[in-house]
């Protein structure tokens, strides 16, 4: 891909790379978690700095819980936000990224990926948070809600549309990866390598 960019006209040349990750927002704003998950002050310097140092741009997605929930929001799992009503609003985001990821590409851009987030129940991709029993029921004041969850091994609500939205348009070749919120839901450093193979990989 990134030899159709070489290829243009010497008069329009310029210095891009070509080459695009796209991320889940939380990524490049911590302040978009759920109180209580954000690792670092404002980003998560070790994905930027892998995208900067392959010379990648990077492409922040929407937050589809804040977009949806505001800034000022509960922890929840993902049968919570399984509604129809979410869902609708997740496939939209995911309309909006397949537009930009199809016109990036119809130009001659190379996409290298789409990382998401484990562990949240929306932009999960190997694990997300679900409830903690099967049996186990939502509902009354929050402050009589139970906080027991764990990590199951499902997309998050997001994820799902984004995929579905992705294999619809003949996008799915564009690589799936993920980086954990928390250690539970995975193991960064090897998230981070994987992350790091694919963007150095030629196109």
């Amino acid at each position: 891909m990134t030899e159709a960019i070489g290829q243009i006209r010497e008069d329009i040349r310029d210095q891009r790379s070509g080459k695009l990750v796209f991320l889940s927002h939380c990524m490049l704003n911590q302040n978009a978690c759920v109180r209580g998950l954000a690792s670092q002050p404002a980003v998560i310097r070790e994905i930027v700095d892998l995208a900067l140092g392959h010379e990648v741009a990077i492409y922040q997605m929407p937050c589809p819980e804040v977009s949806y929930l505001g800034s000022m929001r509960w922890g929840m799992v993902k049968k919570m936000y399984g509604n129809p009503m979410f869902r609708r609003h997740c496939r939209g985001i995911a309309q909006q990224i397949c537009d930009q990821i199809q016109t990036y590409r119809d130009n001659g851009h190379e996409i290298k990926g789409i990382v998401m987030r484990d562990g949240s129940p929306t932009c999960g991709l190997k694990c997300s948070a679900v409830e903690a029993d099967a049996r186990q029921t939502w509902g009354g004041m929050v402050w009589h809600a139970s906080p027991l969850q764990r990590f199951g091994a499902t997309e998050g609500v997001y994820t799902e549309e984004l995929m579905a939205e992705l294999k619809a348009r003949g996008l799915d070749d564009v690589r799936l990866l993920s980086l954990p919120e928390v250690p539970e839901a995975g193991s960064i450093p090897d998230a981070l390598a994987e992350i790091d193979q694919a963007l150095r990989a030629r196109g």
